[in-house]
């Protein structure tokens, strides 16, 4: 009886687990786009008030970024600095899809991200800040859509995990 009982409890606990970390993606993913938002506009102060370079102003953004977003600013200001000439967009175009992997960022988050480089560093300050802003309002309204789909899906996923462990318990004994 005993046994029965701590298979069941670890079947529950193991299913609810599942559930809390695929509610938690919706949850990372919010913060992931709120910490791109500060982000952004760190980028567009450092554009409008400062005439660096932009190998120097990825390094700095993204040592004052949150880890995951950093890692793709200081990627692509290393890339920039190893591959000099090189077309930025290129550049900015792989470090995005090398270094999202294993985030919470979803297709579109990742879309919008990659259009950031084809007008960063090519234009003038002017054009770079309006660009720069477009795509901070396009990632706002991911923004909103992701604290809908988190407060949907990651109460469900929670609830979905508990309950199917407690089917499965019932269904095995």
């Amino acid at each position: 009886m005993s046994i029965k009982l701590i298979l069941s409890i670890a079947i529950i606990c193991c299913s609810s687990l599942l559930g809390f970390i695929l509610s938690n993606t919706y949850i990372e993913r919010t913060k992931l786009i709120k910490g791109l938002l500060s982000t952004l506009q760190m980028l567009e102060t450092e554009i409008v008030y400062g005439a660096t370079p932009i190998p120097i102003l990825l390094k700095k953004v993204g040592n004052k970024s949150k880890k995951e977003i950093g890692d793709i600013f200081l990627y692509t200001s290393n890339l920039l600095n190893e591959k000099q000439g090189e077309n930025f967009e290129k550049i900015w175009n792989d470090s995005v899809s090398k270094k999202v992997e294993g985030t919470a960022f979803n297709n579109d988050d990742v879309e919008i991200l990659l259009s950031l480089g084809k007008n960063l560093g090519i234009s003038n300050c002017e054009d770079q800040v309006k660009h720069i802003k477009l795509i901070r309002e396009e990632f706002k309204r991911q923004y909103e859509i992701s604290i809908i789909e988190q407060n949907k899906n990651a109460k469900l996923y929670k609830n979905l995990g508990f309950l199917l462990g407690l089917a499965i318990v019932i269904i095995l004994y």
